[in-house]
């Protein structure tokens, strides 16, 4: 019997859509967005640069009107949290405040980095000043001289400094050429960010695989529908296979329709159906670790995970994280600089486990997973699900009763 589980909107098309919104040329009403920790803290920072933000009656829409220009400057700390979108979406709008744009976060945000983007927008006319941490939040920001045209950023830790900088670049003065330097990480994710600003009719170019030129002009208003969210997705699929259970995803766009990177889980799960020794590259997909590597826990064979040491430097040290705390219930897991080794787990755990997410969403969904297996392990912090997937712990215990 096939059942049919109900996953959270896209948080990443949610980030891009609040953006886009808030700098249209129109209102723009989002249908479907994710109401999380995250999309919060961003909706507080873009109404506090001048955007209006309205909930529908009904909660499942938001009507913005779009900030006007120049953005207002806030020389007050604007909180972000965890998260490295709201951080890294808003940084690059130092480009169209007037006055200067304090960005801040939580303990974990202060420890991650910031630093290749605040270098490109120095080189662009923004005096960046890092109050902590060098390179890392809390960072002041001001427009010191006119807009430069072209601007090089290292793309090696994060997207997001990509997918930033061309969110802002349609009402800079002359456009922008982006040229990316290093090897970029998570390109699906900047992939969807340039497929949803020509979707509102952004002029953008890519005259080769590092370069993007963006063009003069605001995004267009309208309508901005979410889809359900792969990332999320990824766990039911996970824990399809833990389970035994016939678990699908509700109402999630087939893997080729969505602009999602991380449709490509069910590609990868197939993979550990066959039985030998795997290698995935999680390059371009690195939410993808954490149910992945739960996975492999109960696949036939070993499995080798590559491509993922920007995974160290999301909300928490992912690869650290996940080696640590499955040791904990028997798993034989090695850590590398860009992956793990994971070994099939042979044996439950005889006693009672805790196991810590240090603060990442991620991570906590991922234990939760093993506990579908093994009712003794249990998740410190679980509220932290909040930041992507609220509704987790709720969807893990309907799963749990359809097995009894």
């Amino acid at each position: 019997m096939s059942h049919a589980i109900a996953v959270p909107p896209s948080k990443s098309m949610t980030q891009r859509a609040l953006v886009l919104a808030a700098l249209a040329e129109s209102p723009t009403t989002v249908v479907g967005p994710l109401d999380c920790d995250d999309s919060r803290r961003l909706r507080e920072v873009l109404a506090a640069l001048g955007a209006t933000i309205e909930a529908s009656a009904s909660g499942d829409a938001l009507r913005i009107l779009p900030a006007p220009l120049p953005l207002r400057g806030s020389e007050r700390a604007l909180f972000c949290g965890n998260a490295g979108t709201v951080v890294r979406f808003a940084a690059p709008l130092s480009l169209l405040c007037e006055g200067a744009l304090h960005l801040d976060g939580d303990e974990h945000m202060r420890r991650r980095p910031l630093g290749p983007l605040t270098t490109a927008l120095a080189a662009l006319g923004v005096e960046a000043r890092h109050l902590a941490a060098p390179g890392c939040p809390p960072v002041m920001l001001r427009r010191a001289s006119e807009v430069g045209a072209s601007v090089t950023v290292d793309a090696s830790l994060s997207s997001q400094f990509v997918s930033g900088l061309l969110l802002v670049a349609p009402l800079l003065p002359q456009g922008l050429r982006i040229s990316q330097l290093g090897e970029a990480v998570s390109r699906s994710y900047v992939a969807m960010t340039v497929a949803m600003m020509r979707d509102r009719g952004c002029a953008l170019i890519e005259p080769d695989a590092r370069t993007f030129v963006v063009s003069c002009g605001r995004p267009q208003g309208g309508t901005i529908t979410i889809e359900p969210d792969w990332s999320a997705a990824a766990f039911i699929l996970a824990a399809a296979r833990i389970t035994g259970l016939d678990l699908t995803p509700a109402s999630a766009l087939p893997a080729a329709a969505s602009l999602q990177g991380d449709a490509a889980v069910t590609g990868l799960l197939e993979r550990l159906d066959a039985g030998s020794d795997e290698v995935f590259d999680l390059t371009d997909v690195p939410d993808l670790i954490a149910p992945l590597t739960v996975a492999a826990l109960f696949a036939s064979g070993s499995t080798r995970i590559r491509g993922a040491a920007h995974t160290r430097v999301k909300e928490s040290d992912r690869v650290a994280v996940l080696a640590r705390e499955l040791r904990k219930i028997g798993a034989t897991i090695e850590a590398h600089d860009d992956g793990l080794d994971v070994e099939p787990l042979r044996d439950a755990p005889s006693a009672p486990v805790e196991l810590d997410p240090d603060g990442d969403h991620r991570m906590a969904m991922a234990f939760g997973l093993v506990s579908l297996a093994y009712p003794r392990v249990t998740v410190s912090d679980p509220d932290c699900v909040t930041k992507s997937f609220p509704t987790f712990w709720a969807v893990l215990e309907e799963i749990r009763r359809m097995r009894r």
